[in-house]
């Protein structure tokens, strides 16, 4: 007569074995997907895109130390929506720092230093 203990363990050592096989075939699955998006990264990160695959513009927003940006608002390619959308973010919260910004450059902020 079989113990109904055995058999939990069976099962168990069967479920650790479909683990062992499940996670095997992942691994090929993962790196190659990661290698896939990898690619792609540095395709979008090609300076001879147009502007608009590039978002140069963004608006973001600061902790209150004016240390770490905390959200970017917008990505966006064109400076006309770019400084729409600075000043919607400005009217909706007032009292938060904002700045827009093309690469490194600095085009404004709020408030004003």
């Amino acid at each position: 007569m079989s113990d109904g203990n055995e058999d939990g363990q069976l099962h168990t050592l069967g479920l650790l074995e479909q683990l062992r096989a499940e996670s095997k075939g992942l691994w090929g699955t993962s790196s190659e997907l990661y290698f896939r998006v990898d690619k792609l990264l540095r395709e979008l990160a090609n300076p001879n895109l147009h502007e608009i695959a590039n978002m140069a513009y963004r608006v973001e927003l600061w902790d209150r130390h004016a240390k770490h940006i905390r959200w970017t608002i917008a990505a966006i390619g064109h400076i006309t929506i770019a400084q729409a959308t600075f000043d919607a973010a400005v009217r909706e919260w007032p009292h938060e720092r904002f700045t827009l910004r093309h690469g490194i450059r600095l085009i404004r902020e709020h408030p004003r230093g």
